[in-house]
């Protein structure tokens, strides 16, 4: 559930800015709460986040075809720094989130960001309670791509993140652990017993226990809605019985992210991950495409391939119109790459810039998936 089981870590990112506040100044300042941005007079949470210490209730409308219709709200609050430095470091953040879907899917979760000195070091800590059902197709399974049986996992986890700027670079090296324990189980079928009793036979309790060292390059103008810049990671994350988890496998990653504006108007985003499963994992822990519009963990295999771009126009004041498109590809290994195919997806969206200091931009896309599946998203930030 890339999109909804780690909603929550995409919810925490770090923020980025071209002004930064003192907070002490605003004090003595006492600024007056407004809702409207001095500079064009349009609506703005600027003020509010920055100024005012803001918390942000950021609304969570889910459409993913996986979990079904669903929302939620997460609360974050932005903390102020007293002390400035030369060049800008993000706020501090801090969350609460919930989420539920019309197939009972829910999850709640808490979390917190924080820098360390001129952005020395990153960290992130999360918990997060996710209970998930959704369909599953199988790895390249030709039997359950046709006859997906139904999933439920009653889970619970924790997360932490370090990272640490190497000298004055844009390089970040980083470990994070994750400890993620599960109770899985199958709904049976009407009218299938001999089925249901192999699938009540396969119910059990599951523990991954992973650490990921990993290698960062970040040198994004803005983490909300970049412009301009690249944020790349390589990493390797690394499941062990000595860890406490059930299986031992590894899962490669890399992922690259560029931004590059065309004009003054135009802005451009390219997105490539790839995900490499080397060993044996659970069957839920499987890469899988990640895309708007196809249902989440509908293609899953050891291998997944996945590129994509969106470009933005901003065609009057804070308004811009996005369009994007990609491709991905699941699959066992590099013998059975061309029997398998490529799913594919198309939209469109809007956006608002709805913090200017922040640039920060919201709005809704609109996905269609392999020409048949039909999403919606709130985007908050980047869709990435």
């Amino acid at each position: 559930m890339n999109k909804y089981l780690l909603l929550f870590l995409f919810l925490f990112s770090g923020v980025c800015s071209h002004a930064q506040s003192d907070s002490t100044a605003t004090e003595k300042n006492k600024k007056k709460f407004s809702l409207r941005d001095p500079e064009d007079n349009a609506i703005d949470l600027s003020s509010y986040l920055i100024d005012f210490k803001g918390v942000m209730p950021v609304p969570i409308i889910i459409t993913e075809p996986a979990v079904g219709y669903g929302g939620g709200v997460a609360l974050i609050y932005f903390h102020n720094r007293k002390k400035k430095y030369n060049s800008y470091v993000a706020p501090n953040l801090t969350g609460v989130a919930g989420l539920g879907t019309q197939n009972k899917t829910w999850g709640a979760a808490a979390f917190h960001t924080h820098i360390f000195g001129e952005n020395r070091v990153r960290t992130t800590t999360a918990f997060i309670l996710p209970k998930i059902r959704y369909d599953y197709y199988g790895n390249n399974s030709e039997l359950l791509s046709k006859n997906p049986v139904t999933v439920r996992l009653n889970s619970w986890g924790i997360f932490q993140e370090a990272e640490l700027r190497i000298a004055e670079s844009k390089f970040y090296a980083g470990l994070a652990y994750m400890y993620f324990k599960s109770n899985v189980s199958f709904d049976t079928i009407p009218g299938k017993p001999l089925v249901n009793l192999i699938l009540s036979r396969l119910n059990s309790n599951s523990v991954i226990s992973t650490i990921k060292p990993m290698l960062v390059y970040d040198s994004r103008d803005n983490n909300f809605t970049p412009t301009k810049g690249i944020n790349s990671e390589l990493s390797i994350s690394h499941s062990a019985k000595w860890l406490g988890s059930d299986d031992k496998y590894s899962t490669l990653k890399t992922d690259f992210y560029g931004y590059w504006p065309i004009g003054s108007k135009v802005f451009s985003g390219w997105r490539f991950n790839g995900s490499y499963m080397l060993g044996e994992g659970p069957f839920y822990a499987y890469p899988f495409v990640s895309l708007r519009g196809i249902p989440a963990m509908r293609y899953q295999s050891d291998n997944v391939l996945v590129a994509e771009t969106e470009w933005r126009y901003n065609f009057y004041r804070r308004w811009s119109v996005v369009g994007f498109t990609g491709v991905g590809k699941a699959f066992k290994d590099l013998d059975t790459f061309n029997d398998i195919d490529f799913t594919y997806t198309v939209g469109s969206g809007i956006r608002y810039k709805l913090a200017r200091m922040l640039g920060l931009h919201s709005g809704v896309d609109f996905a269609m998936g392999n020409g048949k599946d039909f999403a919606f998203y709130i985007v908050f930030g980047s869709s990435w």
